[in-house]
């Protein structure tokens, strides 16, 4: 068990603050990685994620040929670029 800082065992309900700030500093390390991608990207000239235009099977061909590759912030793009998608068809 992960010491938690929890003032006593009973508000901790079985560590379930340790997990949480363990998967906000996983989410929030691999985010940074992410931006730190996308913005090189960015500079490379690389643009058109957010055009409405950018076709859905298009975005998930890629995502899933970026599966295939292995590399997982490329994958984590392409599925953020279709959730964006999806977000901007709902309103």
């Amino acid at each position: 068990m992960i010491n938690c800082g929890c003032r006593s065992v009973g508000e901790c309900s079985h560590n379930d603050f340790a997990w949480l700030k363990a998967i906000h500093a996983c989410v929030d390390d691999f985010a940074v990685q992410l931006k730190a991608k996308l913005h090189a990207k960015h500079l490379e000239g690389k643009s058109g994620w957010e055009d409405p235009s950018w076709e859905r099977d298009d975005i998930l061909r890629q995502l899933r040929e970026h599966v295939d590759k292995g590399d997982m912030l490329d994958v984590a793009a392409f599925a953020m670029f279709a959730w964006n998608q999806e977000q901007a068809d709902a309103h």
